[in-house]
């Protein structure tokens, strides 16, 4: 377990953490999202023990970090945003080294290295020189290094960062089967591949937590106020013309769809009836009318403006 209590940072008198607490229980994924500069890699240095917090406590598996360091260090795997992996070996050579050094038997060395490089889907690449492999191979390596000791925690920084959508989905599958017996702590700026990972998702924003909910929690909140999408199977012109003549609505917008077109509507009051209403009339097909969201991504911008234009921010 990761049990992290009221950390602050400062570089040159600058806070880049302020009171961050968080807690990741064995058989959970959570992760730390913001956008540049919110103190996600700060955060994950200091729990990793690679940096010191000027207040604050880090505890893995109940071993306090600043007074039982190499004791709790080594409950950490940790894989930084940059891959770390020498390029000079492969990756099967590498992850014999870590083995011969930890004084694992050859056997037991054996068994644990192609499990590792099984499970992050690099096996056929592992008897490459690493500077050989693309920058994703490069990532999964470095996981498969991080886990291959079996750590209570694993800490990966952007985890999905030059990853190709192939090498994206064996990632997810890799840490979840990881999470089964271990605490899990993400950092990215990526909000939707995280909901698609985590259960839960913490946002950061100049080193303060400012919004914290699972997936689900998240996705509700991105439905944005009294604008809806209407699917209609029109053209584009004809779809704006169905539904032109309702009072207090404003079209914001249209797009192709495969029914035919989509617009989104915002809505002075609840107009939904006057808007079905007007499309009947019109004759056009209505497939689908339903509150509007907002991308995940435009999400986190918005939790964060929502914070400085609502005077939350210290002066």
């Amino acid at each position: 377990m990761i049990h992290v209590q009221n950390l602050e940072k400062n570089y040159d008198g600058k806070p880049a953490l302020r009171g961050l607490s968080l807690t990741v229980r064995k058989g959970e994924i959570v992760a730390l999202t913001g956008l540049a500069g919110a103190g996600k890699t700060t955060a994950m240095d200091i729990i990793a023990g690679v940096a010191e917090p000027d207040r604050g406590t880090v505890e893995i598996s109940g071993l306090a970090l600043d007074s039982e360091t190499s004791r709790a260090r080594q409950l950490v795997g940790y894989v930084p945003a940059e891959p770390a992996a020498p390029r000079d070996m492969s990756p099967r050579a590498y992850l014999k080294f870590l083995a011969d050094a930890r004084g694992l038997s050859s056997r037991d060395a054996s068994d644990r290295i192609d499990a590792a490089l099984a499970l992050l889907g690099v096996r056929d690449v592992s008897e490459k020189s690493m500077r050989r492999l693309s920058r994703g191979a490069l990532q999964l390596v470095s996981i498969a290094q991080a886990a291959f000791f079996g750590p209570d925690a694993l800490l990966i920084d952007e985890p999905t960062q030059g990853l190709d959508p192939r090498e994206t989905v064996t990632l997810r599958e890799a840490i979840r089967e990881i999470s089964k017996d271990r605490a899990v702590l993400l950092a990215s700026r990526n909000l939707t591949e995280m909901c698609a990972l985590c259960d839960r998702v913490l946002v950061l924003d100049k080193g303060r937590v400012v919004s914290e909910g699972t997936p689900d929690q998240l996705h509700n909140m991105t439905r944005a106020g009294d604008t809806v999408r209407l699917v209609l199977c029109a053209e584009e012109a004809a779809a704006r013309a169905a539904v032109a003549g309702v009072k207090d609505v404003e079209i914001k917008g249209a797009e192709p769809a495969p029914e035919g077109t989509a617009l989104t509507v915002k809505m002075n009051g609840d107009r939904r009836a006057a808007l079905t209403e007007a499309v009947v009339k019109a004759g056009v097909p209505l497939v689908e009318l339903a509150a509007a969201r907002l991308p995940l991504n435009a999400l986190l911008e918005s939790l964060v403006s929502e914070r400085v234009e609502g005077g939350s921010e210290e002066a």
